[in-house]
Parts: C-alpha cells; sequence; structure tokens
C-alpha cells in the first residue's frame, strides 16, 4: 500500500508533510464550521470517559512515571543563562473538531508542571470549514498554553500509517513513542466495506509495533470504538475470536472464567460463546472486548511485553435509550519486558531484579472485562452525576466557542430538567 491511497502523494518529503500540518491559515471562503449544536459525543456519558477513564488514568500513569525517574524534567542552556525545561508528555490523539480529550488531558499534564505536546489525526479536515474549525481550535490551545507549539494536527486519517512506506508512518516514527495513545473513533475496527490495508485494526496493528519498537517506560491505550456484529468483517471477528480459544485451550481457569462471562452458568465454552456472539446484545461486546484484549496480549507477547486492561465501559448508540450497550471504551495499560534476569544455570545467588506483572495478565483481563460496566444504567439512576457531567461539557464547550443557544439543553437554568441526551431535542430527558 502507498501514501497515496490516503492522498498523500508518494514524493511527499518530511518537510513537506509537516507543512500540511494544522495550523494553516485557512482561506477567506474556508470559513469553520457553525458551532451550532451539540452532538453525540456532548452527551453526559461521554464527559464520564473524558473526566473518569481517560483523565483519571493518565494522572495515575503520570505519576507512576515521574516517580521512576521516566518523566522529568530538564536544566537547559537558554540565551546564556540556565533554564529549566518542563518534562514533556507525548500524546496521540484522533482529536475531533472539538478537540476535547485534548484539553482535559492537558489539564492534568500541567497541574503535573509538565508540557503536553500532541500529534492528532484528522480525517475532516479533508473539507476546508473542517479544516479551517482544527485550525482555530489547535492554534486556541497552543496559544493558551495547554499543548506545545510542536503539536501538529494531521489532515488525514490513522489508517494513513498502514504502509511501511507511507509518509505518515515516517513522520509518526519521528514523534514516538507516547506516553498516551488515545483512539477515540467510535465507527468498527473492522468494517466490512473497508479494504483489507486500510483498516483501523491495521493501524492499530502498527501503531502497537511502533510503540513496543521504541517506547523503554509503560504506555496507556485508549480506544473507543463500535462493535455491532453486523458491521464487522466476520473473519477478522473470527480471528478475534481464535485469540480467545487459544488461551482457553491452555488454561481451565481461563476457559471458565471467559465460559462465566459469556454465559453465568454454561458448562461448554464454545457454546457459551457462540450464544453470546449471536446475542447481538451486550454478549457480543463482552466476546469483542475479551478478544480484542487478549489479541492485544497476544502482539505484546511476541516482544514480551504485557499488556492490562484497566477500567472500562461501555454504553448504547442505536435503537433508543433502551438499547443494549454497542459501544465500548476500553483502557490498557502496555508494560515493558521486566529487568530482572534470571539464571537459567542457578549458577549465581542472585534474585532477578522485581518488575514485569504480578498475576497472570489473562486472568487479569478476564476479571476486567466482566467489570466492563454500562454507562447508560449508570447514569439513569444518577441524577447527581447527569448534572455533573452535564455541567463540565457546558464548560468546556464555552470555552471552544460553542453559541450560547446549542448550550442550553446542558444548562437547567434552575428548572430541574436533566437531559441525558442533550443533542436529541426531541427526545426525553
Amino acid at each position: 500500500m502507498s501514501s497515496s491511497e490516503f492522498g498523500v502523494s508518494p514524493d511527499t518529503s518530511l518537510e513537506d508533510m509537516a507543512s500540511e500540518a494544522l495550523p494553516t491559515a485557512p482561506a477567506q471562503s474556508a470559513l469553520p464550521v457553525e458551532l451550532s449544536k451539540l452532538f453525540a459525543w456532548h452527551r453526559p456519558r461521554k464527559q464520564r470517559v473524558r473526566r473518569g477513564q481517560w483523565a483519571q488514568l493518565s494522572k495515575q500513569h503520570l505519576e507512576r512515571l515521574k516517580q521512576r525517574g521516566q518523566l522529568e524534567s530538564r536544566q537547559i542552556m537558554l540565551n546564556g543563562l540556565p533554564h529549566v525545561e518542563p518534562a514533556e508528555v507525548r500524546y496521540l490523539t484522533l482529536p475531533g473538531l472539538d478537540f476535547l480529550d485534548v484539553r482535559i488531558i492537558a489539564e492534568e499534564v500541567r497541574q503535573k508542571g509538565m508540557t503536553l505536546t500532541t500529534i492528532g489525526f484528522l480525517g475532516e479536515a479533508a473539507q476546508a470549514r473542517h479544516m479551517a474549525r482544527a485550525n482555530v481550535r489547535h492554534e486556541g490551545l497552543i496559544q493558551a498554553g495547554w499543548i506545545s507549539d510542536r503539536s501538529l494536527t494531521l489532515p488525514r486519517p490513522l489508517e494513513s500509517i498502514c504502509g511501511l512506506n507511507s509518509d505518515s508512518l515516517a513522520e509518526l516514527r519521528r514523534q514516538a513513542p507516547f506516553h498516551i495513545v488515545n483512539i477515540d473513533a467510535c465507527g468498527s475496527i473492522a468494517p466490512r466495506s473497508a479494504l483489507h490495508s486500510s483498516r483501523l485494526i491495521e493501524a492499530i496493528h502498527r501503531l502497537v509495533e511502533l510503540q513496543i519498537e521504541q517506547a523503554n517506560h509503560r504506555w496507556l491505550f485508549f480506544l473507543t470504538i463500535d462493535v455491532r456484529d453486523d458491521d464487522m468483517d466476520a473473519a477478522t471477528f473470527d480471528q478475534i475470536c481464535e485469540a480467545i480459544r487459544q488461551n482457553a485451550a491452555h488454561s481451565e481457569d481461563f476457559k471458565a472464567a471467559a465460559t462465566e462471562l459469556f454465559e453465568p452458568g454454561a458448562d461448554d465454552f464454545e457454546t457459551a460463546m457462540s450464544g453470546a456472539r449471536a446475542s447481538q446484545g451486550r454478549g457480543v461486546l463482552d466476546v469483542f472486548a475479551l478478544g480484542f484484549s487478549k489479541w492485544l496480549l497476544h502482539l505484546a507477547q511476541a516482544k514480551q511485553w504485557s499488556v492490562k486492561l484497566k477500567q472500562s465501559h461501555c454504553y448504547a448508540t442505536h435503537g433508543g435509550h433502551a438499547a443494549p450497550p454497542s459501544m465500548c471504551s476500553l483502557a490498557f495499560e502496555f508494560m515493558p519486558p521486566p529487568r530482572g534476569l534470571v539464571d537459567p544455570n542457578r549458577a549465581s545467588r542472585l534474585q532477578p531484579a522485581p518488575g514485569g506483572p504480578v498475576e497472570d495478565p489473562s486472568m487479569q483481563i478476564a476479571r476486567a472485562a466482566a467489570d466492563i460496566d454500562d454507562l447508560d444504567a449508570l447514569f439513569a439512576g444518577d441524577d447527581a452525576l447527569t448534572a455533573a457531567m452535564n455541567s463540565e461539557t457546558y464548560a468546556m464547550l464555552v470555552e471552544a466557542g460553542y453559541e450560547a443557544d446549542a448550550l442550553k439543553a446542558l444548562s437547567d437554568n434552575g428548572s430541574g430538567s436533566l437531559r441525558r441526551y442533550p443533542d436529541m431535542p426531541n427526545e426525553p430527558a
């Protein structure tokens, strides 16, 4: 696959590619898109993902890296005078037009006295008005000091990194490794209509490969993805399920845990997994979450790395408010090989240096997959949480430049009306 498949000339130099990155001055005819209505990612449950998953886990992650001396400020000479340069946190993202994830991660980074440098892929920026909007937002975050002026937003999809000789991958190599990766994709990981070489799952494979090649520290990976079986390539889903079968064949404990996840009380593993996948409800999501996690673990273990599934969520995206969850927001921590060196001949009396996972990563993943919570159920029974997340979203969108009329559904104005779907004005709260 060549980079030209994604609108990038194979002769494009890295310097030319960097010059294409936002911000650039928009043409007079390319006015930014109007910020006059809300979208599904402005619902309170999405703010819960941003605040409770992305920001909270990033905060803990940065604290751990700092304690281990892997994120430290350094003293440099600037104009002949000593100057302290803050530690740089590198963040790979699909920011969308609002850059809300960037803003909330930047808040955590700033509180720790660090600098956030973002590398974003924005396929929507191929449209002139969307590029103009992204330009304004990107530059505004730099001017406000939330992100460094080394940050880039590339107007192309993440899938453009798939080719080994692509310009996008070459640029990514220059920026890697990243401390946090956030793929807020929302669509399918392997759409049935997509070309084999241009799907999100191939981009994730390439990205994990690059990170493991270049990183010597732990890193976080967030993935938000639609897991409806009827929109996913069947052969790809089968191969993801095969990662579960391989583990089940070698571990009775894992097989029992997976069976209990798919169909509590069932005796037969294959029947339980087939039934869950055929359910077109939560069962499909459970199979995907466990299988994808195991697929990532197998990739990592090929290079002696390990993977932990962290606090994760799911919610519905179709079929009304009572529909089963179809979107999952997964969080993973990648851990490098332990420092310890085992003496196979036992000539040395030293114990290997500590490090590495303290429990079977497959069993940890199985337990964490069973704990993925349904945010729709959470918000249905918690008005205070709904109000708090709407309030936070309101403040973020005011800062992002949204029109006042668009934000009315996020504020009850003392009426006591709470909207869990503020982007759907004709729907009940």
